[in-house]
């Protein structure tokens, strides 16, 4: 199975990244020798798992870095992650897409393929609507000491979300005012708990919540069948959106690139 893919790349730089990285797009920050989109693109398009590629984002400077490129797509991002989505998934409908999206956002520099087919393949063991990759904190602290991440403590370990995504296109319509409410509270896991009820809520306070319970409601409230995957690979859960981050991606990926 091939997997149609979707970069989301019309993040505002923020403020505080701005002022190391002066430039109004995540996507165009450059990170040792590129564009922080073209590592991401880069790890996705060398999957062969990926058929399509579709970038959400700035249309004119992201077709002046992949000026050569085929089977990639672009479209203006909307006014934050899941209207960017909701682009992409419009475009690729036009084009008569696959039953199943990959969606990832563009400032995960760290990624790789690895990880990218790792998580796919991971996803086929099991029957759901919607994948969302998660990291524990131990597997991130040994690959990027010292990172600064917001875990959550389940009755299963302490986690950390990840960056990659599949779902399948028809679920976009049926979700998206709950997916911006959830996209909005994405750093404050106690605001998340408390959109899918008082007592998943209690549970996570008390650190009795596990990520099956977490699932369940998941499908009362949605209506869709989620499924957390649980990924060995760092580099899902590590993304860059302070200062800090990028130091550490300009010193790892600068070795790379050597």
């Amino acid at each position: 199975m091939q997997y149609d893919a979707v970069i989301l790349a019309g993040g505002v730089n923020s403020s505080e990244l701005k002022k190391i990285a002066p430039y109004d797009n995540e996507a165009l920050i450059i990170i040792g020798k590129y564009p922080m989109i073209y590592y991401v693109y880069n790890a996705l398009r060398q999957s062969s798992q990926v058929r399509n590629i579709v970038i959400s984002g700035p249309t004119e400077a992201l077709r002046n870095i992949f000026a050569r490129e085929e089977k990639l797509f672009f479209v203006e991002g909307g006014k934050n992650a899941v209207e960017s989505l909701a682009c992409a998934v419009k475009l690729l409908r036009e084009k008569g897409t696959t039953e199943r999206l990959l969606v990832l956002p563009t400032d995960i520099p760290f990624i790789t393929t690895t990880a990218i087919d790792d998580f796919a393949n991971q996803c086929r063991n099991y029957e759901a609507d919607f994948f969302y990759a998660i990291t524990s904190r131990e597997v991130n602290e040994l690959k990027f000491p010292g990172v600064v991440r917001t875990y959550v403590k389940l009755k299963d370990g302490v986690f950390t979300g990840g960056n990659l995504f599949i779902l399948r296109s028809e679920i976009i319509d049926q979700v998206l005012e709950k997916a911006s409410q959830i996209v909005e509270r994405r750093k404050n896991p106690l605001a998340i708990a408390s959109l899918f009820g008082f007592g998943l809520m209690w549970r996570y306070l008390t650190r009795r919540l596990s990520i099956a319970a977490a699932e369940k409601r998941f499908f009362k409230v949605l209506g869709i069948k989620g499924k957390a995957i649980i990924s060995p690979y760092a580099e899902v859960g590590v993304d860059v959106d302070k200062p800090s981050d990028l130091e550490i991606a300009q010193k790892y990926l600068l070795d790379l690139t050597l």
